[in-house]
Parts: C-alpha cells; structure tokens; sequence
C-alpha cells in the first residue's frame, strides 16, 4: 500500500522528468513539507538518454507502466527523476529498518545528498546525478541494505556539511 511519502516521492519524480525536458532540475525536496524546489539548469535543453531504449509508450504512463531506466550518460535531472522514484518504492522498506528519507539537496547539477535518519542519526548520502560510468542502478535499494548493515561506516568523509556527516557514494552507486 502506498504511504503519503512513496506518492509524494512518486509524483516529484514525475515533475522531475518533466521539469527536465523544459531545462529545470530539482535543487530540493523535503519530504516532511512536501516541498520540491527547482532551479533552472544552464544551456540547451538535454534529451532524455535511456539504458534499454525508450519505453514503448510515450510519456507518464510509459514511465508508470514500463520498466525505465537512465543510461549512463543520461542527463543529472533524468538521474534525480530515477532516484526519486526508486526512492519511492523503497522508502516503506527503509522504514521498517528505521531508516528515513527526509528529504534530497541538489546544489550542483553533478550531484546530490539524500537526506537520511537512520534510527536517531542524521547523514548525507552522496550521489553522482551526472558524468557516471555506470547507471544508476537501483539507489533506494542500495541506500537501505547500505543503512541496515551498517556499511555506510566504510564511506563516511571526515568534516560535515550543515552539521550533518556525510557518506560519500559518488564512486560506487
């Protein structure tokens, strides 16, 4: 069953694909709030870029109904549009395990924090959005097994941003 933070996810990233198309990238989102921010992004317009093609059928309900994923080389924006929506479908998943998504901070299209409670602890896991190797494979799922077992520890950075660690993923995720 979907909880109000799953559809909220689910619907930014629906806004984020579409924002993306029109040359706007999401800077922020909060989910306590339900507030999604968005920046205008520099030069042309980018096309989406898929791993497996585009799906069969244009659009949201291709989106809904098809399998999608972002290329490699895909645009940041249609990276933070796959994250949100993984996001989403794991964020009951992280909840049984008392770890929660509060929110996602964008201040560079290259990448972003996903903002994160693990039991009484706050962390910045920091993901690459653009100018990867590999797709992004799968975040939320990475995200919560990282925080269930405690393997976050291995990429913790020293030094804080905004007094809140930060668990640097940009080279593996």
């Amino acid at each position: 069953m979907p909880t109000p933070e799953s559809m909220f996810l689910a619907h930014a990233s629906e806004v984020a694909f579409d924002a993306g198309l029109d040359r706007f990238r999401v800077s922020s989102l909060t989910l306590g709030s339900r507030r999604l921010g968005l920046t205008e992004a520099d030069g042309p317009p980018q096309p989406p870029v898929y791993r497996d093609g585009e799906p069969p059928v244009p659009g949201r309900e291709g989106r809904r109904a098809y399998d999608w994923q972002p290329a490699a080389d895909a645009p940041s924006w249609m990276n933070m549009a796959w994250l949100l929506e993984d996001l989403a479908v794991w964020v009951h998943q992280m909840a049984d395990d008392r770890i929660t998504v509060t929110g996602v901070e964008a201040p560079e299209p290259d990448w972003c924090d996903v903002l994160v409670l693990d039991g009484d602890s706050r962390y910045r896991a920091r993901l690459r959005l653009a100018g990867r190797d590999e797709p992004l494979d799968f975040p939320g799922m990475y995200l919560r097994d990282l925080f269930a077992e405690g393997r976050w520890r291995d990429r913790l950075v020293p030094g804080r941003v905004g007094g809140v660690p930060v668990v640097d993923l940009r080279d593996t995720v």
